[in-house]
């Protein structure tokens, strides 16, 4: 257990975030260490010099949080990787990666040689001779961003995943039943369904904060930063500013509404029998008062 990674890091498009965690027993840990800052603008794509300025801001996090671990696991923005569930015939896991090697192409939307690409078999049913793969990949030019900036920092990556593989190993058990994992960001939501404690199904929405905020500055006229204010501030509640500020903000609750009500529909008739549970939200968006 000494070992194993205690770090956490999201860079996320508005926030930078860092956790260190120690191991207290099998299979438990303590949250020692939390910090955040804001992200710098442009993000990690947008600008080549940002790269040294993100891994100033780790440096400065963890000095000012006192983290002591250099071991990380980071996630990467979900809204620029790419999660396929691909049906493959009954084969052996070694048989598994042979076989999308030859495929993966069909299943992402960049060229197979510019991309990282890894994969979990998610369900075996001997009955039918299928099987379930989720077959995530991810821009070789992104991976190695975001390993640049952690090393840079000081940091020693063990391994890169999804933001809704991370949030639905710590939010989703797998004692829980069929879950829909719900993380609104400020530029994307992500919806996974959640299976006996495994992502087995992932989709990006790309409806989320900064189109409520849109949605305020129309229908109430006010600045941006006012506008950031009175949603945090108030969110859907129908009792603050006359009701206003929650029917400025409905039309954008109504699309990821919609776009979720798709996303377990889909999912159920792919698996007769099979129905969602239980809810768990996410995100900055998702701690709106009333949402």
């Amino acid at each position: 257990m000494g070992n194993l990674p205690r770090l956490g890091v999201d860079i996320g498009t508005t926030s930078t975030k860092i956790v260190e965690l120690v191991p207290v027993a099998k299979d438990k840990w303590k949250l020692v260490t939390a910090a955040y800052s804001p992200s710098p603008a442009g993000g990690i794509l947008g600008n080549p010099n940002n790269l040294g300025v993100f891994s100033q801001v780790l440096i400065k996090m963890k000095k000012e949080a006192g983290v002591k671990g250099t071991k990380v696991i980071a996630a990467l923005p979900e809204e620029q990787v790419s999660s396929h569930v691909v049906e493959l015939p009954l084969m052996s896991d070694s048989e598994v990666k042979q076989a999308l090697q030859w495929q993966v192409e069909q299943y992402i939307p960049i060229p197979a040689d510019r991309a990282v690409w890894s994969h979990q078999v998610i369900r075996k049913d001997p009955g039918s001779g299928g099987m379930e793969v989720m077959l995530v990949a991810a821009a070789k030019n992104l991976v190695n961003a975001y390993v640049s900036i952690l090393e840079q920092a000081g940091l020693e990556v063990v391994a890169l995943e999804t933001e809704l593989m991370a949030t639905s190993r710590a939010m989703v058990p797998a004692t829980y039943p069929l879950s829909l994992l719900i993380d609104i960001g400020s530029k994307s939501t992500n919806v996974g369904v959640v299976e006996r404690g495994i992502l087995v199904f992932a989709r990006t929405i790309p409806t989320a904060g900064d189109a409520f905020t849109r949605a305020i500055e129309t229908g109430l006229g006010l600045d941006r930063a006012q506008a950031e204010q009175y949603k945090n501030t108030y969110g859907m509640s129908d009792k603050q500013l006359e009701g206003k500020l929650a029917a400025a903000m409905k039309p954008v609750l109504t699309v990821i509404a919609s776009e979720i009500r798709k996303t377990i529909d889909f999912y159920v008739t792919k698996h007769p029998g099979e129905a969602v549970k239980m809810v768990v939200l996410s995100g900055g968006a998702a701690g709106m008062p009333e949402m």
